[in-house]
């Protein structure tokens, strides 16, 4: 009778627990709408490989871009938004860029802009000023387009890590995986190690999907963002350059973000000789900013 009674009781506690179990997990397919994306692999010098490759491509490039710009927001307390405008960008690497930005329909010159890496020069009519500054002069809190500047463009439309892949001893590297959403990525960290302090100088996000650089990030001091750069809509060009036609350039600091979108793009043709050349207007405000 007493061995029944244990063996009943037994067989109580077993579906007791089991019940508690259900109750605590449950198995669920997930929709695939919802799975993680295929991702394909490499190797961490197969990355470094196509990186460097990717580096020395497109030298020069001429385009027609399609703007979007807002700047202000929390910090300013004021947003200022110019939708749908048109620009043409004109680079010459390592360190030469115009930047034109026109009104639509009309095609007014909002602002013209070139940097040779050293001096940045901004003309804006319309409101009769002509800026000329160091690149690394402080920023303008009252004026967007003042703070658009041309190296922030330049440093966002292309990769380059040749300068790390030299200084093998002051910088290195580090690659992590991640997921964001249904992507997957592998992630580059360039690290300098030329001071008393390791400080974080870039991360470049590599989707795994299609092994396409989708993000750039730039860092300062004490590990302050200082540019993020989000790629998209890769194209292949005549050439058998794969180049994004879709770059959201985004200031933290400055508070401004830059989409662009290009409608027409030549890489690497001859540039004209006066594609820098940029003179203040007659009888414009001269406006000398000191770094």
């Amino acid at each position: 009778m007493k061995n029944t009674l244990g063996s009943k009781l037994g067989i109580v506690l077993i579906l007791l627990v089991l019940v508690a179990a259900s109750c605590i997990s449950r198995k669920r397919v997930l929709p695939q709408e919802e799975r993680l994306l295929p991702a394909k692999t490499a190797t961490r010098a197969e990355l470094l490989q196509d990186l460097d490759a990717r580096s020395k491509e497109a030298q020069s490039l001429q385009g027609t871009v399609s703007l979007d710009l807002s700047g202000g927001g929390a910090k300013s307390g004021v947003l200022t938004e110019y939708h749908q405008t048109t620009g043409y960008v004109v680079v010459d690497r390592p360190r030469n860029i115009r930047f034109k930005v026109v009104a639509p329909i009309v095609l007014s010159t909002i602002a013209d802009m070139v940097s040779d890496g050293r001096q940045y020069r901004i003309s804006i009519p319309v409101k009769n000023q002509f800026f000329v500054g160091d690149v690394n002069a402080p920023m303008n809190p009252k004026t967007t387009l003042a703070n658009l500047r041309p190296q922030h463009l330049l440093d966002g439309l292309f990769v380059d890590i040749r300068p790390y892949l030299k200084n093998p001893n002051q910088v290195k590297s580090a690659l992590e995986e991640t997921t964001e959403g249904r992507r997957s990525f592998y992630v580059f960290s360039f690290v300098s190690v030329a001071g008393s302090e390791a400080q974080l100088l870039e991360k470049l996000w590599i989707d795994r999907t299609d092994m396409q650089i989708s993000r750039k990030q730039l860092f300062g001091k004490d590990g302050r963002l200082e540019t993020n750069v989000e790629y998209s809509n890769y194209a292949t060009e005549a050439d058998g350059q794969s180049f994004p036609q879709t770059f959201v350039i985004q200031r933290p600091v400055e508070e401004y973000t830059l989409k662009m979108t290009f409608l027409k793009m030549t890489l690497d043709e001859k540039l004209a000789d006066d594609a820098f050349n940029l003179q203040p207007p007659d009888g414009a405000e001269l406006v000398r900013l000191a770094p």
